[in-house]
């Protein structure tokens, strides 16, 4: 019965004329969805944002615009009101600001004095799928992208990192040398395979950035890779 009851096809019927009425099917972006709507960080192939060497007033004011509504929405943000809130100073929110600007994380609405912001809906979003789409459409949002202070502090991680890792293997192979196979031997060369790896790890960090990697660095790289 209950297969039955589930082949079975639902329609509308008027009952004057006995004509069956079909539903009239509004379109729908593929990806869309009925229900509440969601909040939505985005993340594939473009820059994450912990790689961007954020600075604490600079993530409290994502902060901020999310809780604002500034994932879907356009927030004024005026610094002399804003920086009580995070406990700074307007210079500080400002400056903040222009950096995030600058990143393509925050996008300005308006003119270029214009006070009003929206994160970018290629990271942030919140509603449905259908006016995401739209929100791309009206704000055409540029890709996160990098600026000096990122690809400098990701260069200067990847040069210490390195080091590290060059540092930890000598004192592995020492080690081994003088004892092969003792508990200081097997010690130093799990510190060196450990070091490696956060080298690595550093090295692609800055290569993804975009930092141009130093012939000694490159190098080390291949050795690692290869």
């Amino acid at each position: 019965m209950a297969a039955a009851r589930r082949g079975r096809t639902l329609v509308v019927v008027d009952e004057a004329t006995g004509e069956v009425v079909e539903k009239k099917r509004e379109e729908r972006v593929n990806h869309a969805f009925d229900g509440k709507g969601f909040t939505l960080e985005g993340h594939g192939a473009e820059i994450s944002n912990y790689a961007l060497n954020l600075s604490g007033t600079e993530w409290d004011v994502i902060d901020w615009m999310k809780q604002g509504g500034g994932c879907a929405h356009p927030v004024r943000l005026d610094p002399v009101d804003v920086a009580p809130v995070l406990c700074s100073s307007p210079n500080t929110i400002k400056s903040s600001v222009a950096r995030l600007l600058k990143l393509h994380i925050l996008l300005r609405i308006g003119g270029p004095r214009s006070a009003t912001y929206q994160l970018n809906p290629r990271r942030f979003w919140e509603g449905s799928g259908q006016d995401h789409v739209k929100a791309f459409a009206r704000l055409d949002p540029p890709a996160i992208k990098p600026d000096a202070k990122a690809l400098a502090t990701a260069l200067k991680a990847a040069q210490k990192a390195t080091s590290t890792a060059r540092e930890a293997e000598e004192a592995a192979h020492e080690a081994q040398e003088a004892a092969p196979g003792s508990k200081l031997a097997t010690k130093t060369r799990a510190t060196a395979d450990a070091t490696r790896a956060s080298a690595l790890l550093a090295l692609q960090t800055a290569h993804n950035l975009g930092a141009e990697l130093p012939l000694h660095l490159r190098r080390y790289l291949q050795e690692v890779t290869k």
